[in-house]
């Protein structure tokens, strides 16, 4: 299941991760080399915090659209499984509940998911950034 949610989601990481991989100068790397980060250390301390607001957007686009490709969740796991988008659609069907109440539901389950998700991203992510190919 992680890997049918992961193939479809990979184009759209590598998309949003290039404009932020290519606005690290090479000269910053260069530099941390000099002062003796090995690799490791040098993907740590040096790139992934320059790669951070990056890795948040991509990271909150593959959440929202995992949550809102639910065939492809229910065919993979099948219907034995209880993952929350498997068992938020069977809730909709549970007896007692009337449907409009189980889809409102999770569409508040949805969006409050994703509010948290964008309220993080944005203390690290200015919605203003322009995001530049550096120039060589």
């Amino acid at each position: 299941m992680i890997l049918a949610n992961l193939v479809p989601s990979v184009p759209f990481v590598i998309l949003i991760m290039i404009p932020f991989v290519e606005q690290i100068d090479p000269r910053v790397e260069a530099a941390a080399r000099v002062f003796g980060a090995g690799t490791s250390r040098l993907f740590m301390q040096v790139l992934v915090p320059l790669l951070t607001p990056g890795i948040l957007a991509a990271l909150l686009l593959v959440l929202v659209r995992t949550i809102g490709m639910f065939e492809l969740t229910f065919l993979t796991a099948g219907s034995t499984s209880q993952t929350l988008v498997v068992a938020l659609y069977y809730a909709v069907f549970a007896a007692g509940v009337r449907p409009g109440q189980s889809v409102d539901a999770m569409a508040v389950v949805y969006m409050i998911t994703t509010l948290v998700w964008l309220l993080i991203a944005l203390r690290f992510v200015n919605p203003t950034q322009i995001v530049t190919r550096a120039k060589r």
